[in-house]
This record gives C-alpha cells, sequence and structure tokens, in this order.
C-alpha cells in the first residue's frame, strides 16, 4: 500500500499542546488543543505524540514541523535544555521531522542543534503565512495566557522582537489571556458606586470566570482548568470572583458581582486596545488600509476593540478561508499549529 502524507503542525506550549493536521488528498484540516502541564512533566506530551503515531502511521507518512513556546517552563534547567527535551521525543518515532526557526526557514530535526534558534517561534510562523495576503495587516493573537501582535507592513513582517524578552519590552507579546490569567493582573482595586472594591493578589480566580460570567467565551473554547479545580458552573463561577474581593458569594451580591466583572473586562480591554493603538500608530500612517486579523481562543475581544475603533476586522478561518473538522477546534483557535501545518504543506507540494 502506498502511503499518503500527512502534515501536522505542532505548538508546544507550557499549559497546553496544539497539533493540527493536514491530508494530502483533501483539504480539510483538523486541529486539536489538548491540555497538557509541561511543567509537572514531559509524559503527557509523550502520551500525545504517541497517540498520533498510533493513530495515523498504518496509513500515512507523518511529517511534522514544530514550534514552541514550553521551553520555558521551570522543569527546565535553561530553554536550551527545554528546546532539546521536546524535539527528543519526536526524534523517538518513525517520523519526518521539521523545525520552524528564526530565520523563518524549515530545516530538519535530524543532525539539527542551533536550539536556541528555535526557542519561541510560535508567532513568526502567523507572520510567514499571511504576509502575502494583504501589504498591511495586524494579526494578533490572543490566546489563554498570553497575546502575540504580528505587524506586516509592505508584505513585510516588521516586529523587531527576537525573544521573549525583546517582546515584553516592545509590546509586541503581552502577557495576559483571556483563560489562565490571574485577574489580579488587570488591576489591583475597582470603583463602584463610589465604593472601593480592593482585589486581593492571589490565585483564587482568573480571567476566565469573567468572561464566562459575562458569556463572552463559549463553552468549546473554555478548556482550561479552574483556580479552585471545582466545575465551571455560574455560581461556581461567582464564588471564585467574589473570593477575589473579599467576601463571600450570595444571591444579594450577584448583581454587584457581575457590574465588577463588566469593569474588569472594559480594564482588560482597555490594556490591550492601548497596545494595538500605539503600534498602528508608530508603524501604520492610514489605518483604513490596514487589516487587523483576529486568532486564539480570546478573538472575540479583539473584534470589540476593532468595532469600538472602526477598524477593519476579519477572524483567521474566515480571512484565509480554510475548511475545517467542526466537530474539533476552530483554526483561529491554534492558529500557529494551523498555518504550521498549512506551511509544511506547501512546502511538500
Amino acid at each position: 500500500m502506498i502511503k499518503r502524507n500527512i502534515y501536522i503542525g505542532w505548538d508546544i506550549g507550557g499549559a497546553h499542546t496544539k497539533y493540527t493536521v493536514s491530508f494530502e488528498s483533501k483539504d480539510v484540516v483538523e486541529c486539536r488543543i489538548i491540555h497538557c502541564e509541561l511543567w509537572k512533566s514531559l509524559s503527557k506530551l509523550e502520551d500525545i505524540i504517541e497517540n498520533v503515531n498510533f493513530k495515523y502511521k498504518k496509513k500515512f507518512n507523518i511529517i511534522n514541523l514544530i514550534t514552541m513556546s514550553a521551553e520555558m517552563c521551570d522543569i527546565f534547567c535553561s530553554r536550551k535544555k527545554g528546546v532539546k527535551s521536546i524535539l527528543s521525543l519526536f526524534e523517538k518515532r518513525d517520523f519526518i521531522n521539521h523545525i520552524y526557526t528564526k530565520d523563518n526557514e524549515i530545516l530538519k530535526l535530524q543532525g539539527f542543534k542551533k536550539y536556541s534558534s528555535c526557542e519561541s517561534t510560535n508567532w513568526m510562523v502567523i507572520a510567514d503565512y499571511l504576509k502575502s495576503f494583504d501589504k498591511n495587516i495586524v494579526a494578533i493573537d490572543l490566546g489563554s495566557t498570553t497575546t502575540d501582535l504580528v505587524l506586516i507592513k509592505n508584505h513585510i513582517c516588521v516586529n523587531t522582537r527576537y525573544d521573549d524578552y525583546s517582546g515584553l519590552n516592545t509590546g509586541e507579546l503581552l502577557y495576559t489571556g483571556v483563560l489562565r490569567t490571574p485577574i489580579y493582573s488587570v488591576t489591583n482595586s475597582i470603583v463602584l458606586n463610589k465604593k472601593t472594591y480592593n482585589i486581593i493578589p492571589e490565585n483564587f480566580s482568573t480571567i476566565s470566570d469573567i468572561y464566562r460570567l459575562l458569556n463572552i467565551i463559549k463553552n468549546k473554547s473554555d478548556y482550561t482548568n479552574t483556580a479552585d479545580g471545582r466545575s465551571k458552573s455560574i455560581k461556581n463561577t461567582l464564588h471564585r470572583i467574589s473570593r477575589v474581593f473579599g467576601f463571600d458569594y450570595t444571591a444579594d451580591n450577584n448583581d454587584t458581582i457581575i457590574k465588577l466583572s463588566k469593569k474588569i473586562m472594559s480594564m482588560h480591554l482597555d490594556q490591550i486596545s492601548y497596545t494595538i493603538k500605539s503600534h498602528i500608530k508608530n508603524n501604520f500612517s492610514n489605518a483604513k488600509n490596514l487589516k487587523i486579523i483576529g486568532m486564539g481562543v480570546g478573538r472575540t475581544l479583539i473584534q470589540i476593540i476593532c468595532t469600538k475603533n472602526r477598524w477593519k476586522y476579519m477572524s483567521l478561518d474566515r480571512y484565509i478561508n480554510i475548511k475545517y473538522n467542526e466537530r474539533l477546534c476552530n483554526p483561529s483557535d491554534a492558529a500557529p499549529s494551523c498555518l504550521s501545518s498549512l506551511l509544511l504543506k506547501k512546502y511538500y507540494e
């Protein structure tokens, strides 16, 4: 039997592993997001890779393109060690493996030693894939934990970040997301009806509780654990949010918690919006010719920001018009892995 190729794009993060499968013979992609707390152990990631091997190896040649940000996990003594350890899991299998580098190259993993050149390269795949679509683009990947801003001017990526350190200093990487971000990172106090509500800097609740309560994030996209390990019911969500303000939830303060949550959402949007505006001002003189492409589990927030500022917005899956298995996750939620898979397919075909 002649095996066809499948092209798998990997985006290995500290809390979640995402992978997308593109098939040689059809246009539909399959995207998956799997909870995988890599700072605890490499065993879960190894199981994920083995499951992919078991599922596809009989019928297909498995060809991988690997990107990551998980090398920063504190299970590793250094980022170099992290990259090397993660890549070793792929080398154990009968795969054809490639790594995406900071030089925008797709290189064979066999014999690869320049580990620092593939640290946190997942955002670069977005720029590489989208730069030919339009002249001026700001692509924003708002995920569970971080926000990546990808700047394309005259079909060229003009980001100046080269690693996480420079990304944080340039505002091209924001350590804020829509699921795992602690509420106290947004603000330390809120004034409501002339009364001050101070926020406890403790992990009693995460921003996912805010967006779940306000029905911004849908169930299918609400894929992280809660801060207290309890269910994602509205009652438990209200209990967690009230805890960060130092009081217990009762039916009497239900409306107050909702109003406080709306204030937190507004502040969070302002944080992100301020950074986007700064990049537009510094890099794009005419916002009318600029397209904002939203992706990630928090792309709804990007759409809200764009509507408020009258910017042209489109979600990634609509923009690239990709067909996908709707029983699984949306390509926009797994953007780096999806675009890695498509780049790899283009590279081979």
